[in-house]
């Protein structure tokens, strides 16, 4: 009887206990491209008329802020440069203690990450990412880009920005 129970309560141990130390083992690797910006113009201007055909460009956008990523603590690590254009986040060469529950925030200065903007739960702990700045969000010199663990309210690394 002693071994059923042994194994019953053994097993459930076994896995919560690899579902919270997986995490540190295992890497999640995206590699999105940079964002561009698509811009309709004419395609000759002599022939401007109402039905103007249209040439779609490809337009590299303009870093206005950047920084890059420092540890936390010795046990929750990041590194990796930032770039912010405006519009999006653009995240280069991350590599991040991987844990679970990992989200981006962009927080004030004095702010608790928690009381930040929320930018999404982290793609990948590896790689190179791209994320949306909700309109309704002015990123300002001094703002810190932060992962953090939001199961355990733990800071893993962050970004202070600042102009470029």
């Amino acid at each position: 009887m002693r071994k059923w129970i042994a194994i019953i309560v053994t097993i459930p141990v076994l896995i919560i206990g690899w579902w919270l130390v997986s995490p540190l083992f295992l890497d999640e690797v995206v590699n999105e491209e940079p964002v561009t910006v698509t811009v309709a113009q004419p395609e000759e201007a002599e022939e401007a008329t109402d039905q103007q055909v249209v040439e779609e460009q490809e337009v590299t956008t303009v870093t206005m802020l950047s920084g890059s990523f420092v540890d936390a603590d010795a046990i929750h690590q990041v590194s990796g440069d930032v770039k912010v254009d405006g519009e999006n986040i653009r995240i280069e060469n991350l590599d991040a203690t991987n844990g679970p529950d990992l989200f981006l925030y962009l927080v004030e200065e004095g702010q608790e990450t928690k009381d930040g903007v929320n930018l999404g739960e982290l793609k990948g702990n590896k790689g190179n990412q791209n994320y949306f700045i909700p309109k309704d969000i002015t990123v300002k010199e001094g703002m810190r880009l932060v992962v953090w663990c939001k199961q355990f309210d733990v800071d893993f690394g962050y970004a202070i920005l600042s102009i470029v």
